[in-house]
């Protein structure tokens, strides 16, 4: 019985039948590069839809493939039933031994594909990695690091932490820039300024409300920390954002009272 269902399948796997089957592998490997080429171009000539576009390619990769598989199974290899069962239990016993990590990040990216806590085109905090989501694979997460690195998450250590989304889908994210004064500053004069440099940058967002909010800390000496928020048109611009309200505010308070004591900035998202 074994012996004759080995036969039976190595007849299967004629030399038509293996040419035909890669040239199906080929067909779809190319039509992948024309669509996420003619994604890339829909998305430059209409930058306002770019993560909505970019979000399609994930699941247009599992349907081209998908597609492949079973016209190579079912429309060129056509293996009987008993042939099919034996090759779908040997293969899943080598392969749930051999991959089970490989496993369970194809499982978690299934899970992120039809539940996903983030799409292509986020900036997302993932582990001690912050950074562009450029791609979704089946097995791992692609971010694009503001150093220009690019980084590999495996998926299924994605389902194991949180991920902090800093925009959800969205173009508009907001940016806070945190600028420490002494504590004997004029508050409501600092608030004015903040504002005004962070509604005068051409990095802002202005359909969506800019805000200065005061807390007092201590650092050696007693502080007064001004926090903007502001929103970013792009997120691909969220550090000149803040280095642009940074340096704003730097001239104008200069500028405005001649001030030579220490001033810290930080800006986070």
């Amino acid at each position: 019985m074994e012996v004759n269902t080995l036969k039976e399948l190595i007849e299967l796997l004629s030399l038509s039948s293996i040419l035909s089957a890669a040239l199906a592998i080929l067909v779809g490997w190319l039509l992948l590069l024309a669509i996420r080429f003619s994604l890339q171009h829909l998305a430059e000539h209409f930058p306002r839809y770019r993560l909505q576009i970019g979000q399609t390619f994930p699941v247009s990769r599992i349907v081209v493939w998908g597609m492949v598989l079973i016209y190579v199974v079912f429309g060129i290899i056509k293996p009987p039933a008993e042939i099919m069962f034996a090759a779908l239990g040997a293969v899943g016993l080598a392969v749930g031994l051999a991959a089970q990590d490989g496993i369970r990040n194809v499982l978690a990216g299934f899970m992120m594909i039809y539940n996903p806590p983030f799409r292509v085109g986020d900036m997302v905090q993932l582990g001690d990695h912050y950074g562009e989501v450029e791609r979704i694979d089946l097995s791992v997460t692609w971010l694009r690091s503001f150093d220009d690195n690019t980084i590999m998450v495996p998926n299924a250590e994605l389902l194991k932490q949180a991920v902090v989304n800093s925009n959800s889908g969205e173009l508009a994210e907001m940016v806070t820039v945190k600028v420490d004064f002494p504590d004997d500053v004029a508050i409501n004069e600092i608030k004015k300024i903040a504002r005004e440099v962070a509604m005068c940058s051409p990095y802002t967002y202005l359909k969506k409300p800019v805000s200065v909010l005061v807390e007092p800390r201590y650092e050696y000496r007693s502080l007064l920390r001004f926090t903007i928020k502001a929103y970013v048109l792009d997120v691909r611009l969220e550090r000149r954002l803040a280095s642009d309200i940074t340096e704003r505010l730097y001239d104008a308070i200069h500028e405005r009272f001649d001030l030579n004591r220490d001033v810290a900035t930080s800006a986070s998202v």
